[in-house]
């Protein structure tokens, strides 16, 4: 399965407010008539988010996050193709005036409980200079993932490897410092219970271990809807 991030700006003009209303009542309901959708979340800003210890990726501004799941990416692109596919790209090139689009493989490292928190950090990552694909990886996914199973009040984390970045020929992208390496999505009951967690002695090792491969970082605190809950696999 195949989980597709994308990072939506809205049209020059168009308020947050306005953008917000037509995201969440006319576009996302429309996700339910696209064949061979198999999840899909949609996530707005809380706020921003920093650490210290490692800079800032360079990254235009945007207003939401959306998140679709499919069996693979020729299910993604047959769901793209129809006609109810059309009608719903089509819908949201009148409210998105700039897109980052990213493919991706998601591994649970931390899996969600039933009872899905609202609350979650979303973090865009680059690897540091000097390292490679290779070695970012083996440090991210092999020895750093692992380490969330011991930070408390952590109620779910995920990374999520790059497969491809995609565009539309109708949205143009915005401004982002690439190509990128990853994603790592962390969840949390409240935001007072994720300030709990960085001050706690796993949270600090865990944070000091990701600044020794992590070269820059973009955090979104979000507040996410579930829409379609994620469903298994048709070739499981």
């Amino acid at each position: 399965m195949i989980k597709s991030i994308s990072f939506l700006a809205r049209k020059p003009g168009l308020s947050r407010e306005d953008f917000v209303r037509h995201w969440l009542d006319v576009h996302v309901p429309m996700c339910h008539a696209v064949p061979g959708l198999r999840g899909y979340a949609v996530s707005a800003i809380v706020e921003q988010q920093s650490r210290p210890d490692v800079s800032v990726l360079p990254m235009g501004e945007f207003d939401g996050v959306a998140q679709v799941w499919f069996d693979s990416l020729e299910a993604r692109a047959a769901a793209g193709a129809s006609a109810e596919g059309k009608r719903w790209h089509a819908d949201g090139g009148t409210i998105i005036g700039g897109i980052r689009m990213f493919v991706t493989k998601e591994y649970a490292v931390v899996p969600l409980s039933a009872n899905r928190p609202r609350y979650k950090t979303l973090s865009v990552i680059k690897r540091r200079d000097g390292l490679t694909s290779e070695q970012f990886h083996h440090e991210w996914r092999d020895i750093h993932a692992p380490m969330a199973q011991a930070v408390p009040e952590l109620r779910g984390f995920t990374l999520s490897e790059v497969v491809e970045e995609q565009f539309r020929a109708d949205i143009a992208p915005f401004k982002l410092d690439g190509p990128v390496d990853g994603f790592t999505e962390s969840w949390w009951d409240s935001p007072q219970s994720r300030a709990r967690m960085v001050a706690s002695d796993e949270g600090k090792a865990w944070f000091a271990h990701g600044s020794t491969f992590i070269g820059h970082i973009r955090s979104v605190l979000l507040e996410e809807r579930v829409i379609v809950p994620v469903q298994a696999s048709a070739a499981a």
